[in-house]
C-alpha cells in the first residue's frame, strides 16, 4: 500500500485532524484517508463551502469506519497490556550532570560534520595525490 508523506503540514490543522480522528475513534491515517476519500467523492457532488464546513445538497454524510469494535477493544487491550510492561521497567533519575538533551545533539552534529569534513579532507589529498 502506498505511503503519503505531506511536508511543512499547519500544526493548527494537525490538532484539528487528531481531534477529529479521536471523535471518530479513528488513528490519524484512518481520518485521513476517510476525509481525502470524502472530500474527492465531494468534487462530484453538489456541495458548498460556508467557511467552517463542508455542505452537501440532498445527501447524509458518509461515515466510513475502518475499525470494528472487537479489533478497536482488541488493540486497547493490547495498549493496556503495554503500559503495564511499562510500570514494571526499573524507575531511574538522571543525574544533575548529565548533559541535557539539546547539548547531546549538538555534541552529535559535531561529530558528525568533523567525520563528514575528514571525509572530505581524505578525498581532496586522495584526488591531489
Amino acid at each position: 500500500m502506498p505511503a503519503l508523506q505531506v511536508r511543512d503540514f499547519p500544526d493548527d490543522l494537525y490538532e484539528r485532524l487528531k481531534a477529529c480522528a479521536a471523535l471518530e475513534h479513528r488513528s490519524v491515517a484512518q481520518q485521513t484517508v476517510a476525509l481525502v476519500e470524502e472530500g474527492l467523492n465531494a468534487r462530484n457532488e453538489s456541495h458548498f463551502w460556508d467557511g467552517c464546513e463542508l455542505h452537501r445538497l440532498g445527501r447524509a454524510p458518509q461515515v466510513i469506519d475502518f475499525d470494528t469494535d472487537d479489533a478497536r477493544a482488541a488493540r486497547i487491550e493490547k495498549r493496556k497490556a503495554l503500559f503495564a510492561e511499562f510500570e514494571k521497567l526499573p524507575k531511574f533519575t538522571v543525574p544533575d550532570t548529565f548533559p541535557s538533551t539539546a547539548e547531546l545533539i549538538r555534541q552529535g552534529r559535531e561529530e558528525r560534520d568533523q567525520r563528514i569534513l575528514g571525509a572530505a579532507d581524505y578525498c581532496g589529498e586522495e584526488a591531489l595525490g
